[in-house]
């Protein structure tokens, strides 16, 4: 019988699911190799579901190939988190600055809606619906402000750490402090309090650095590189 696209969909977020949660919670090691062969085995499915899930994590940052097209685990160092910390500090300051001289009232609407989205999706404890609420936010953010550069700096840097941040946001439940956060930016934005745009950003990425620093250190006294 052949497979439908539906099943064959369903493989690829299987997979993809399943490595997340490895890669994510620290129990593949940075640098440790990712068998197609092995983990289709391991899922009872063929490789190809599994290479697409590779792919797909090889564009969030998760995954990266090395000089024989093999897939590994990507390094993830507290360097890293406070280099992209520090880069979002400044450019999402920069965006919602921008984002907020520009406002319409249907981006009031749709950003209020945004954040009612992770607000309500906190309550339920729905990582899947809060994390799509938060990409609304600021690609919808990203896109009033205008500058493509910038945007695509910052989504490439947000995507790297995203995942072990709301990783770790969702174990601390830090979902809802964290969208109260988001809240405190837009109702800046919305009335353009320009002085209160940056202390709210330094707030919001300052709890995501802090939240993935404490999670690196867990990951090291558990493996041992404490």
């Amino acid at each position: 019988m052949a497979i439908t696209t539906i099943e064959a969909g369903s493989r690829v977020n299987d997979a993809y699911e399943f490595l997340l949660s490895e890669i994510t919670g620290f129990r593949l090691r940075s640098g440790a190799p990712l068998s197609e062969n092995r983990i289709a085995n391991q899922l009872g499915i063929s490789r190809t579901p599994v290479r697409e899930a590779l792919q797909r994590l090889e564009k969030e940052g998760l995954v990266k190939r090395t000089d024989n097209a093999r897939f590994t685990v990507s390094q993830l160092t507290k360097t890293e988190v406070n280099d992209a910390c520090d880069l979002l500090e400044v450019l999402d300051t920069y965006i919602c600055r921008k984002a907020a001289e520009k406002l319409t009232h249907d981006d009031i609407q749709r950003l209020r809606l945004s954040v009612e989205g992770m607000t309500h999706a906190a309550h339920r404890d729905d990582r899947d619906s809060w994390s799509e609420a938060d990409l609304a936010f600021h690609r919808l953010v990203n896109g009033i402000a205008g500058n493509q550069l910038v945007a695509d700096t910052v989504k490439e840097t947000r995507r790297r750490i995203q995942r072990f941040w709301l990783r770790a946001a969702t174990l601390q439940h830090r979902l809802e402090a964290c969208s109260t956060e988001h809240q405190v930016l837009a109702d800046a934005m919305i009335t353009k309090d320009y002085a209160a745009i940056e202390p709210a950003v330094k707030e919001h990425i300052g709890h995501m650095r802090q939240r993935m620093l404490d999670m690196l250190d867990a990951a090291a006294m558990l493996l041992g590189d404490a």
